[in-house]
């Protein structure tokens, strides 16, 4: 009887321990994906107030150098984003780091990006946030992680154009151009 009693012992003990290991590897599994991506900010676009291209080379040259001067330098920085992505249940969340354009203080600024819920891509966006309060700043990357993408759309108070200023070379095709595309006020 005493060597029934070990055997069913051990019995409920690998069986504790079984569903103590399945619990771990599904907590495993459902574990959100987290990163950090660097984008270089390279290209420069005008956009117009409804979000659409603006093909005016008077103005793609005025955006260039907007967001090349010492006051509002862009072009050329890079962005570390940090991002978390629950791809079971969606939850997300994303923060970009980058250098001041101002050369002020703080030297690095952090801006917390929201979810944009786009279809078929991870994008994250703040608009007009706190610490940069004449700008959107966007991130959006694919469902596979890769191909990040980050821009920064400067708006213009009382000029016919916005400057956009991004990672990316087409970035008025894909998901997060449908919200470029929206009204840039």
């Amino acid at each position: 009887m005493n060597t029934q009693t070990r055997r069913f012992g051990y019995v409920l003990a690998c069986t504790a321990l079984s569903f103590t290991a399945l619990a771990y590897a599904s907590a495993a599994a459902a574990a959100p994906v987290t990163g950090v991506a660097k984008t270089r900010l390279t290209h420069v676009f005008a956009t117009l107030p409804n979000g659409q291209p603006d093909t005016k080379p008077e103005d793609i040259a005025a955006c260039k150098k907007q967001v090349s001067s010492p006051s509002s330098h862009y072009l050329g920085t890079t962005i570390s984003t940090h991002y978390s992505v629950d791809t079971k249940t969606l939850i997300m969340s994303a923060f970009s780091k980058f250098p001041s354009p101002q050369g002020t203080k703080p030297a690095v600024l952090t801006i917390k990006l929201s979810p944009l819920g786009i279809a078929g891509e991870y994008a994250f966006g703040a608009f007009r946030p706190t610490e940069l309060p004449n700008t959107y700043v966007l991130f959006s990357m694919g469902t596979d992680f890769k191909g990040a993408k980050s821009s920064i759309l400067v708006l213009n108070e009382g000029k016919e154009y916005n400057c956009l200023v991004s990672s990316d070379a087409e970035v008025f095709s894909g998901g997060v151009s449908g919200k470029l595309g929206v009204e840039q006020k």
